[in-house]
Order: C-alpha cells, then structure tokens, then sequence
C-alpha cells in the first residue's frame, strides 16, 4: 500500500515537472510565430507548406525522451488522468462552495429579514389584541356604569316616590286637626298621583319642594296628555265641549277650525267609567249639533256664544281661587311661550288638557244632602256626638257610588244641574228642565221643598244649607294646563223629611260621614267641615 502511494506520488511528481517543461519550451518558442502574421492564402503559401508546419509543432510538443515515455504508458497515464479528474472534481467542488456559501448567504439575509417580518408583525399582533382587549373592557365598564346609571336613577326615581309618599302622609296628619278654611288650598296629592288616569302615563315626580312655580326646575320635563273627545271618559252630552288640543295648533285660523269642527261632531254612545277622586257630571240631555264662530281663547274672562237656535253658551274661563291676603279674585299666569293657562297651585307631572273638557279651570257645582243617622228610632251617639249620613247614588257602568252635582258648561244653569242631577238620581226623573236663569236661591228653594213640618204643613222645618267651599279641588285629573274647581253646598236636613218617589232599587244609599267612610270620590277635609258645621262625630 505505501508502495503503490509512493508511486502515484511519484508519477503525480513526474507529471507536473514535465508539464512545468513543456510549459517553458512552448512559451520559449512562441514568439517565433508572429502575432500579425497573415494567413496562407495572403502569403500565397501552398497547403502543402501548412501542414508540414503543423507537424512540426506537433514534433515539438511531442515529447521523445524517456521522461515523456515513461508518462505515457498505460498505468502512468491511469495514476495522472485518476489525478487530473480529482483536480477538475476539487475545482468543481470549490466553484459550487462559493455558488452555494452566495446562496447560502443570500438564504440567511432573506431569513433575518423574514425573521424580522415575523416579529414586526408579531407586535402588530400583540398591539391589536391589546386595544381589542382594551377595547372589550371599555364595552364592559360601559356596560357597567350604564347598569350603575339605571340603578341609581331607580333609586333616584324609588327615593323620590317614597318622598312623595312621606309628603301625602304628612299632609294627611297635618290636616286631622285643622278645620276647612285653614287649609283651603290643597296640595298637590291627588294631583300627582302616577300614572295619570285613564293612561299609563306616568307623572313626572314633582316633590312637594318644587310644585310653586316661583321655584325654578330646570329639569322639569312632564308628558303631554290631551285625551280626545272620543274617549270612554267623556260622556256622551260631554263631547260636543271638548276642547281641541291647542299644543298642536299652529295658528288661530288652525285654531278656530279645530274649535268648530269639535262642536260640530255628533256624539257617539260610550260608556263612562269611574274616576277617583272626581267631581261627577251633570246628566244633561244637550244632543244638538253648532258651530261657533272664529274666537280667541278669553283666558280670564267670560264668554257669551250665540246658539243657532239662538240660546246662549257661557263660557266662563275666570278663577274661584282668590288671593290670599285681600281675598280679590285670582289671576290665573299663562305660559310665556304656549300662552296656556298655568295651574295656579303649581306643578302636577303632566302637561296638557288631559281628561277635563275645558283648558284652564273646569268648574263644577256639587251638592251633599246629610241628615242624623238613627237607629230604633233614637239618635246613633259616638264620644257624645251625633253622626251624619249623606245621601249617594250607585253609577251602573262603575259601581261607584256619587253625589249630584253638575259641570258648569255654560248651555244651562250650574245650580239647576245640580237640581237636575239630583232628580235623575234619585226618582229616575228624566224630564225636568232648567234654563240659565236659575239661580242659587231657586237651588236652594228646590232642596227645601222636601223638608216637611211635623204638623203636615208645607212650612220647612230643620233644613239647613251651607256653602261649604268654593276653589280648587285636589283632583286626579288635573294637570298644568287644566284643573277642577268646584262649588260645594250641603243640604242637611235636621229632622223630618220627605222625598217622595225615592227609588229603592238599592241604587240610592245612606252612608256614614265619618273619616273611614270609603263611599265618598271626595278630599277628607271637605267632609270633615261638614261634620264640623254641624257638629257630629267624625273620627
């Protein structure tokens, strides 16, 4: 083996030197050839010249000595190609090294940069999920001071229901002990009861604080409610004096029409339902059909309309409410911007006409017929005091019970729709008619008549009547924009008396005026006067 290597060597050795040589002579020789020299046919050399030249040159590079022989025999040759190949092969290798250490270089480069691209966008990625992230927490802790929000306007809202609640206790304990005229004006607590009657609705809560109007509200924002003509809480006489809802008119003209074709819509049978704390309608028989002409609203003032059939319709939109220190008659304020009367006890929740007929005061005239509660004969005694029955009608379509008394519309005379009324009621009497011309002495004449003397003379006996307040009434129905005011007399009759024809259908019923009595759509201390007037047991 090491023979066979050192040989190889040798050869590998011999070879090199021996092209080292040829190397020499032929670079030695070259420049006998000139570098310009033409081509044989330039010189006019014959082909024959050529090759012999050419074999010339390739005698020289042929090499004759023992040397050259030597390399040219088979296994010399073997050992030099074998070593010449593996040279090329080296070569060959080292040109694909640098072609793959370039590749290999340029494959590194374009990784970094991917490398870099990747983490680019890797941070990209981190930055969105974190603003998606904080973007989710944001929806959550809006959600949350949302919920925060309606929990604190419920209790908001809880907080102010139950003040109005402590108001209308403390005004109930208060007003035990005081007698009528010293508290004549009522506060608002029918009249901000939620939600407003006949609707869902609900008030806007008004504390006791902020019902004057001198008391700036600055979030004061009450619904609007203006029911129509064609509501079940309008009888049907009633209709034809509905007012329209003047927060949607936009000009007189728009006005006026609407005035006229409310009094020229027929009416439609309804029923009427029951309405707490409610001042009862006269149960007049108007059924005509007229036109009005073209008018401004006279707030403050009274009216005189010409009928077709050339009756007259008062329309009375003055006050009862006085002031209070020289008891002259109240100016009712207008809305600076509306120029809609303003409730002058203040702010009640609900803007609009509501369920009244008339914008600004909606009079009525009500009567309370008492006498002594007996029994076997003898007078009922509690604490040493008498006790007063009234004398109430039981409503068909609500199962209420009322007293008579009449809205002042101005077609017929208020104190002979409270005489009407009272007919109807009581002896189903359908046909008495009274005209504007009644007047209060001619009311009170008619409830005397039924007081008869113990000695069948026509000569009353023990009949007393009392105006018992005249002003605001605390109503369910009232709003900003419309109220009741009412009149209220009681007829007592002290001892014998005669109704003649007085139905007994259980529609008509005694009942006690005490402060329990739950028979009665009317303020506490209204009935506590009466009882006070005539000095009976109350509570």
């Amino acid at each position: 083996m090491l023979i066979t290597n050192g040989s190889r060597r040798c050869v590998i050795k011999l070879k090199e030197y021996s092209d080292k040589k040829k190397n020499r002579i032929s670079h030695n020789r070259r420049p006998l050839v000139e570098p310009n020299s033409t081509t044989n046919n330039e010189r006019n050399i014959p082909d024959g010249n050529n090759d012999s030249s050419t074999n010339e040159l390739n005698e020289i590079n042929e090499d004759r000595s023992l040397l050259g022989r030597l390399l040219n025999c088979k296994p010399c040759l073997r050992v030099t190609d074998t070593h010449q190949k593996k040279i090329e092969d080296s070569k060959r290798n080292w040109e694909d090294s640098e072609a793959n250490l370039y590749w290999k270089y340029k494959a590194i480069e374009f990784y970094a940069k991917t490398q870099e691209a990747d983490k680019v966008q890797e941070k990209l990625d981190n930055l969105s999920n974190s603003v998606t992230n904080v973007q989710k927490d944001m929806d959550v802790q809006r959600k949350s001071l949302r919920q925060i929000n309606d929990r604190v306007v419920t209790l908001e809202k809880i907080m102010i229901d139950s003040h109005i609640l402590l108001e209308k206790i403390r005004a109930t304990i208060q007003q035990e002990d005081k007698s009528l005229p010293e508290c004549q004006k009522f506060i608002h607590i029918l009249s901000r009861e939620s939600p407003y009657i006949y609707t869902n609705e609900a008030r806007f809560p008004v504390t006791e604080k902020y019902i004057p109007w001198k008391i700036p509200f600055d979030l004061y924002d009450p619904s609007l409610i203006t029911l129509p003509k064609e509501h079940s809480c309008f009888r049907d006489d009633e209709r034809p004096f509905v007012e329209p809802n003047l927060l949607k008119t936009s000009s007189i003209d728009d006005l006026s029409s609407s005035i006229i074709d409310t009094y020229l819509t027929p009416a439609t049978p309804i029923s009427q339902p029951g309405t707490f704390g409610a001042i009862e309608p006269a149960m007049t028989n108007i059924t005509f059909d007229f036109t009005i002409p073209a008018f401004e609203y006279k707030w403050n003032q009274t009216a005189e309309v010409q009928l077709p059939d050339r009756k007259k319709m008062i329309v009375d939109r003055t006050t009862w409410l006085t002031n209070p220190g020289d008891k002259t008659p109240l100016v009712y304020r207008l809305d600076t911007q509306l120029l809609i009367p303003l409730c002058p006890m203040g702010r009640t929740g609900v803007r609009g006409r509501g369920a009244l007929i008339r914008w600004g005061p909606n009079k009525s005239i009500m009567g309370i017929i008492t006498r002594w509660k007996k029994h076997r004969g003898q007078f009922a005694i509690v604490d040493g005091q008498r006790i007063l029955e009234a004398l109430v009608f039981k409503d068909k379509l609500t199962n209420d019970w009322k007293l008579p008394g009449g809205k002042i519309l101005g077609v017929e005379s208020p104190y002979g729709a409270v005489c009407r009324s009272f007919n109807i009621l009581a002896f189903q009497d359908n046909d008495s008619e009274h005209s504007l011309s009644l007047q209060e002495r001619d009311m009170i004449e008619h409830f005397a008549s039924f007081a008869r003397s113990s000695d069948g003379t026509d000569r009353p006996n023990g009949f007393e009547s009392y105006m018992v307040y005249r002003g605001y009434i605390d109503d369910v129905r009232n709003t900003d924009n419309a109220w009741v005011e009412a009149e209220i007399w009681n007829f007592h009759y002290g001892s014998t008396m005669s109704f003649p024809n007085l139905r007994t259908d259980g529609m008509a019923l005694w009942k006690d005026v005490t402060y329990n009595a739950r028979g009665f759509l009317m303020q506490t201390s209204i009935l506590r006067e009466i009882a006070r007037i005539h000095d009976a047991y109350f509570e």
